[in-house]
């Protein structure tokens, strides 16, 4: 009895300090977590700006009555409006005010889009700017290009996305700083846009000054259909894909599903694996636990 009670207390002790170990672990995990944050919101808003000028694109044509055009059903809010200089091919995407969107999205600001006289087809491009723009109380700037490079026989496209000075200025004044080339494959269906698959790599500097490297591992899938079902605030939430993230000496794996429409990401650092809600995660917070 007495070996037994001694075998107890090991036992006890040994399962204490694992715990403690593990505890730890996750301390550390959710302390790094933040750049990992960071770096899924400069996706998803990635994708957010492209919709968006992509239908002020789509909108009808402007009229000499009406100067300033809405998108359709206010998609952006009531205050959004479009304005075109056909001469010197620029449109300006206004958000007077803080309007709020159909996914409940707020944004502020100007965004000027300047394009080519040709459309749609290869060398065909658009270069986008932020005058004093928020999306969610976070300022965006930089200078986005985005160009077609190829065209298939079924009429999907190749679209290279390039990033430079490009810049997240958070509520607390905080900011992450990164460099991006993107490459974005277009498929459509009946001439309407069906899926976006995206391969690259950012180079970034997160918001407490630290240099980090992210690239996609497997190509990472936006599809329309499900971007409709997943209403959410944060935008457009990929469905399937990989990218990896180096930041020092920890890695981190994000793995999106397999095209699934849900909110979950698998999520490895070091070997260790967590299950996550992208609806929930916060900067400066633990991760949320599935």
């Amino acid at each position: 009895m007495k070996h037994f009670s001694i075998y107890l207390k090991i036992s006890i002790i040994f399962l204490l300090i694992y715990s403690c170990s593990k505890q730890n672990d996750w301390k550390t995990y959710d302390e790094t977590s933040n750049f990992f944050i960071e770096s899924i919101l400069g996706v998803t808003f990635d994708q957010d700006i492209e919709e968006l000028v992509d239908d002020a694109f789509y909108s009808k044509s402007n009229t000499s009555k009406t100067p300033k055009k809405r998108f359709k059903d206010d998609k952006y809010g009531t205050c959004a409006t479009i304005s075109v200089d056909e001469e010197n091919n620029i449109k300006t995407i206004t958000f007077d005010g803080e309007c709020v969107g159909k996914r409940g999205q707020i944004r502020s600001g100007i965004i000027i889009v300047t394009y080519s006289d040709t459309k749609g087809e290869i060398g065909s491009f658009r270069q986008i700017n932020f005058d004093d723009f928020y999306l969610n109380d976070i300022k965006i700037e930089g200078v986005r290009r985005n160009e077609v490079v190829d065209i298939d026989q079924t009429l999907n496209k190749t679209v290279q996305m390039t990033l430079e000075n490009g810049k997240m200025i958070y509520p607390d004044e905080s900011f992450s700083i990164k460099s991006k080339v993107i490459t974005k494959f277009i498929v459509f269906e009946d001439e309407k846009h069906f899926s976006t698959t995206i391969t690259g790599n950012v180079n970034s500097i997160d918001s407490n000054g630290e240099l980090y490297y992210m690239e996609i591992t497997v190509p990472i899938l936006f599809t329309r259909e499900c971007s409709e079902e997943l209403n959410n605030r944060k935008g457009r939430i990929p469905v399937a894909g990989e990218k990896i993230i180096i930041k020092g000496e920890d890695e981190i794996i994000v793995n999106f599903g397999d095209g699934e429409c849900d909110f979950m990401a698998e999520v490895t650092k070091n070997g260790q694996t967590e299950i996550i809600d992208l609806r929930k995660i916060r900067r400066k917070k633990k991760f949320p636990k599935n």
